[in-house]
């Protein structure tokens, strides 16, 4: 099992490079930096949890969907549910890679703006718990569809949904019933890595986004079993 996910985690790194998106990456911390050091100090503290956040969508919730389209327009897919190769080593190897191409961005985007001003630890454990989200409900959706055009507008729609928290965030829209929505708890955790935060709300940014990698989880082992290994829906 381990071999085997070595492999598929070496695989899916090279595809990475291979599909552009470790340029894309490096081009969206550029990107990302450069209108982060437009703010002031408190500006900055302000809007870098909204920038990773956006970010993270980019990098994770989109890059699977490239990921998998890819892998099904090439036949690999439909290869691999002929092989050894389980689910979970599947899923684990998107989820191990995306994640850690993450991590390096949002620490990459952070140690410019702030230096070594910022909670490292939380930066890095709010990055992997929202990754982990954003990378298995990214397979959810995408596993259902055969092309780019046919996921760009049910994706854009989740994506608008993904975003709503920005807005009690930014106080244009308050309300605390936000914190159901299952993004709430890792811009809580984003917003403690470089603001102080109650201690309450850490605890409901670690255990609620904890909540969230298990059902989707769940739901990205069901959808894998539907869309992949029984052909359901468009392909």
């Amino acid at each position: 099992m381990i071999n085997r996910l070595a492999s598929t985690v070496l695989l899916d790194f090279r595809q990475q490079v291979r599909y552009g998106f470790v340029v894309a990456a490096a081009f969206s911390v550029i990107v990302m930096v450069g209108m982060l050091s437009q703010f002031d100090a408190q500006g900055s503290q302000l809007f870098l949890p909204v920038f990773i956040l956006g970010n993270l969508i980019l990098g994770t919730f989109y890059f699977i969907a490239g990921m998998v389209l890819f892998e099904k327009g090439e036949g690999v897919l439909q290869g691999l549910v002929v092989t050894p190769l389980r689910v979970e080593e599947y899923l684990g190897s998107k989820v191990l890679t995306l994640t850690a191409l993450a991590i390096v961005e949002n620490l990459a985007i952070a140690t410019v703006i702030f230096g070594t001003g910022y909670n490292v630890p939380l930066l890095v454990a709010a990055t992997i718990l929202t990754a982990m989200v954003y990378v298995l409900l990214g397979f959810v959706l995408v596993s259902r569809y055969g092309s780019i055009s046919e996921y760009l507008m049910p994706s854009a729609v989740i994506t608008i949904f993904l975003t709503l928290p920005l807005f009690d965030y930014l106080k244009v829209f308050e309300t605390p019933l936000m914190y159901l929505h299952p993004m709430q708890a890792p811009l809580v955790l984003l917003k403690a890595a470089v603001m102080p935060v109650e201690t309450w709300q850490l605890a409901y940014g670690a255990g609620y986004s904890l909540l969230l990698v298990a059902v989707m989880f769940i739901l990205a082992r069901r959808a894998f079993d539907r869309y992949i290994v029984n052909r359901e829906g468009g392909h």
